[in-house]
């Protein structure tokens, strides 16, 4: 907790001095003294800082410490509250209440009575109201001072040591090494995964040194898999040596070399201690061996560790192969050329066999325990660790209702399930920088198996102030801390973008939730800080308003609302059904974060919201908005804009004065006709999303956008805007465009395709073209268009639709597209041949659907060359076809090539779909040569239908060399 504590300290810091900074911008002091105290503020909670290292490393051992580190994080947070409602103020009067030139002595009421009336809970008296305004805050801070002061004579009771406030440590956990001996009995669940990794690592030979890389959060049972693997029978007869290296943190060099010699010579390695002696040794023992080296529990993310052992690992044998388990897939990246494999959770019911086991359950006592054990096994979420830790304490616990009590209790609340099952989340934790852990603890704010939307949850760490107070790059740094924090194995049940491949939803386990409870619940209780928590309806998503300033209503919205919950930073009413916004809304200045998408609301409640003048992102998405106030202008720290799914026909001028917006939504307003010239000042606007019904003049003010990023729905050609705009836009990774043809000036279109300039733009990674071709007649122009429109070979994902050619241009297929990982070709109706996609070597997913006039798949398809060695589709994991009605053959490769072992044909292709085709028959040779295929999937496609007889011989024929095929059940 400490270096939560340090960052929150550090911010509220940072605020005192801005503060500072801020008023005299403005001219408006404090009280006299006031000034003087807010220094000491800033000074007092720098000392407090230095010795929060020590009050961490004690926590474990006397929880009046927690205590302590929660009221110290409480008072922070009263700290930043304060600080913002004077901040609040000096917004009101920026904002044209008065000018920031007047003269300070002056005394204008209307400005003075709303300045006051911006502090909330201060009594404004009539007379001399400036003063009153000035003594409010001034009373507050000395206030909250005497508290930090309790507090840091507190401190001196404990004896904390000062530390260097920049060092982070926890305490060590440390992990019993390892080794490779397993009692197989005790393992439940694992046969089909075992089998997978057989399969995958004595599978066909690689050039190189085929790694595989066992990834997984903590107690998922990597070590166990990989003991299983080491110990199978195939295995043992397959490699000599085969070499069990524990690793763990740190990676020390000369340890696990002479841990391998050790292992080889079957004794220690006596003589040799300097690491070039070790190497040499090592070099001669495994030389043109056939050797399977399992490095278990590494962590290391340096690449030059991975290189220091590949280097002298070379000397060995064809066939030699190594297999790791991490918890992190960065380190499986590091390694390069490496397979990941993600094990999958245990069922329930094996979790309970596992209760059973280490419970010590007799046969007659199962069936007395049964029932609530099965429940007790649910709560393991498929962890075998869970399961194992819960087994062990209820091996101690011989009646019902002590069963019933482990049944009840959440798990962080188990004494002995907090220091099994959590040892190994505490060293993943450990490794994580003080950012990202207190970005992982706020995870529990969201209830277990909630869905999480990954962009409101970086925008929940940038409104609580996780992500530092650089604007330039908060949202940069939240992706990257959310993706350390995926790579680490502390999400899961991710849902990718099909265009982008980025993460947009998540999950966080059972177990994993329950430390970062944990992590933040320490303290919580003694000090009285769940009392607001009890006081909310269960059915909120977040119950701990007060420890993360955050609620998600997931009923009724609470009553009182903004009076009771004042210090907010984050409020989620979407579709609550509301008819305008909460009464008093106004008082809720401290919000950063606000989502009010679905309910109905009008001109007059956006007034009320835009006087939230820190909010950071605004979501109104599908409000009935007819127009946007001019007081948007007002939100000046706004960065994301959600105005989907309105009825705007226009927007105010004002918007361009959103200096700080990086996103901004459009998308379903269909009725918007124009785009205001003042949209050009949003000069770091970095996702710009148009409506894609809607026929929009873009301004020419567009082209003074050089940061987008993003820009989704752009309207060009025959009648709409230009697509010369996009010409100095050269950061784009992400585009869509709608291209019109009418057959009126193909020619110019042409030209002004080339003036796009996309084949320059090297941020380009996804490309999307639809067409609306009003042309009616065959020609070339078409395929002029798209070349024109040619990307730059840094391009990953292309997609086509409603294309009206009979043949696709040659670059789309070209050596040159080195990085291209899916394209889909959608509705283009005339096409008759396909492009040689099988010469794209990174080509992952091809999604073909809707080409009714093409009744023939060719050899060329797969790119077949004369070339001695052959691979087609080299990457490919999953092939799609859908909608070719009048498709009648796929043609075959021939027996020789099928025979021969330098031609391989989607050695890769794990997922083959064929959706309403006319295909009769299946390429057999093609398919066996296919040894990855896991699943066929055939709907709605008459002539294919023999292929789900597993017991014919058309089956037989396809699965001859694979048997793991599997056929999608409907």
């Amino acid at each position: 907790m400490h270096v939560i504590m340090a960052d929150a300290l550090k911010r509220a810091a940072d605020k005192i001095f801005a503060l500072l900074i801020q008023q005299a911008v403005y001219r408006v002091n404090l009280v006299r003294g006031a000034e003087e105290e807010v220094r000491k503020l800033g000074q007092e909670l720098n000392t407090i800082r230095n010795v929060l290292e020590d009050a961490e490393n004690r926590r474990f051992q006397d929880n009046n410490i927690n205590t302590w580190l929660w009221k110290l994080r409480q008072t922070s947070n009263e700290i930043e509250d304060i600080l913002d409602e004077w901040k609040y103020a000096l917004l009101k009067l920026h904002n044209g209440e008065r000018s920031p030139d007047d003269d300070d002595d002056a005394d204008p009421p209307n400005f003075l009575q709303k300045v006051c009336s911006c502090i909330p809970s201060s009594s404004c008296l009539c007379f001399n109201v400036k003063v009153v305004a000035r003594h409010e805050i001034a009373k507050k801070i000395l206030i909250v001072k005497a508290q930090l002061n309790e507090i840091l004579e507190e401190a001196n009771r404990y004896g904390f040591q000062i530390s260097e406030p920049t060092a982070y440590p926890l305490p060590e956990f440390g992990r019993v090494q390892s080794t490779s001996f397993i009692n197989t009995e005790e393992v439940q669940g694992r046969g089909k995964d075992v089998d997978t990794l057989v399969d995958k690592l004595l599978g066909q030979e690689e050039s190189g040194i085929p790694v595989l890389s066992i990834v997984g959060a903590g107690g998922l049972g990597k070590t166990t898999l990989a003991q299983l693997f080491y110990n199978h029978s195939r295995v043992k007869r397959s490699f000599d040596p085969r070499i069990w290296i524990c690793v763990s943190n740190p990676f020390d060099r000369a340890a696990i070399t002479k841990g391998i010699l050790e292992s080889i010579e079957k004794g220690s390695s006596q003589g040799a201690d300097q690491l070039d002696e070790l190497l040499k040794r090592l070099s001669e023992r495994i030389e043109g061996k056939k050797f399977l080296l399992v490095l278990d529990d590494v962590w290391t993310e340096d690449r030059r560790d991975w290189e220091f052992l590949r280097n002298f690992l070379n000397c060995g044998g064809a066939g030699r192969k190594i297999l790791v388990t991490t918890r992190s897939e960065r380190v499986a990246q590091t390694m390069g050329k490496s397979e990941i494999f993600r094990p999958g959770l245990l069922s329930d019911d094996d979790c309970w066999l596992i209760l059973c086991r280490t419970a010590g359950l007799e046969r007659n006592e199962v069936e007395i325990f049964v029932d609530i054990g099965k429940e007790i096994a649910k709560k393991c979420s498929g962890l075998p660790l869970a399961a194992t830790t819960l087994g062990g304490i209820l091996c101690f616990k011989e009646r019902l209702t002590e069963w019933e009590n482990v049944l009840n209790d959440e798990i962080w609340q188990i004494q002995e399930a907090e220091d099994e099952l959590f040892r190994p989340l505490r060293m993943s934790y450990k490794e994580l920088s003080p950012t990202q852990n207190q970005c992982f603890s706020y995870c529990a704010a969201f209830p277990k198996d909630y869905v999480i939307d990954v962009e409101s949850l970086i925008g929940n760490w940038m409104a609580l102030g996780y992500l530092g107070s650089n604007s330039d790059d908060m949202e940069l740094k939240g992706k990257e801390c959310f993706d350390v924090l995926a790579m680490r194995s502390l999400f899961q049940d991710f849902k990718k973008d099909y265009y982008s491949n980025e993460i947009y939803s998540c999950k966080m386990h059972d177990i994993v939730h329950d430390f970062a409870q944990y992590l933040m619940m320490s303290g919580m209780e003694e000090a009285g800080g769940v009392e607001v928590a009890a006081e909310m309806n269960p059915s909120q998503v977040s119950n701990h308003v007060d420890e993360f300033c955050t609620l998600y209503c997931d009923g009724d919205s609470p009553p009182n609302l903004c009076n009771r919950f004042v210090r907010l930073r984050v409020l989620s009413l979407e579709r609550r059904r509301l008819q305008g916004v909460p009464h008093e809304m106004d008082k809720l200045i401290h919000l950063r974060w606000l989502d009010l998408s679905g309910n109905k609301l009008s001109k007059e409640d956006l007034k009320f919201i835009f006087q939230l003048y820190f909010l950071q992102t605004l979501k109104l998405s599908d409000c009935s908005l007819e127009e946007i106030p001019k007081e948007i202008g007002n939100l000046s720290h706004l960065r994301h804009l959600n105005l989907s799914k309105n009825e705007l026909k226009e927007l105010p001028s004002e918007i361009g004065n959103l200096k700080q917006l990086r996103h901004l939504n459009l998308d379903g307003n269909d009725d918007l006709k124009e785009l205001p010239s003042e949209i050009g000042e949003l000069s770091f606007l970095q996702i710009f999303i148009l409506p894609c019904k809607a026929t929009i003049q873009i301004p020419e003010a567009l082209g003074q956008l050089t940061g987008l990023r993003k820009l989704m729905g752009f309207k060009g050609g025959s009648g709409w805007s230009k697509l010369g705009l996009l010409q100095n836009l050269n950061k784009l990774g992400f585009v869509s465009l709608y291209i019109r043809l009418d057959g009126m000036d193909l020619n110019g279109i042409v030209e002004d395709s080339r003036e796009a300039n996309f084949s320059n733009k090297n941020y380009i990674e996804s490309v999307q073209l639809d067409f609306k071709d009003e042309t009616g007649e065959e020609g070339s122009s078409r395929m002029d268009v798209i070349d024109a429109l040619k990307p730059h070979p840094n391009l990953r994902m292309l997609s086509i639709g409603l294309y009206k050619g009979s043949t696709l241009p040659l670059w789309i297929v070209a050596p040159t597209n080195h990085l291209l990982r899916k394209v889909a070709l959608y509705d283009c109706d005339r096409l008759t041949s396909l492009p040689s996609f099988g010469k794209l070597p990174c080509l992952e997913e091809l999604h073909l659907s809707g080409m009714v006039a093409l009744k023939f798949v060719g050899r060329e398809f797969l790119g077949i060359t004369t070339n001695t060695n052959f691979v087609a589709f080299p990457k490919l994991k999953e092939l799609k076809f859908e909608f070719f009605r009048e498709w009648e053959e796929w043609e075959d490769i021939t027996a020789e090539e099928e025979e021969s072992p330098a031609f391989l044909v989607m050695p890769c292709l794990t997922v083959l779909i064929i959706d309403r085709c006319g295909l009769t028959a299946l390429p057999h040779r093609l398919l066996r040569k296919a040894r990855s295929l896991e699943m066929l999937d055939i709907r709605v496609s008459s002539g294919l239908q023999r292929y789900r007889n597993k017991e014919g011989t058309d089956w037989k024929s396809i699965s001859l060399n694979n048997p793991r095929l599997q056929l999608q059940e409907w």
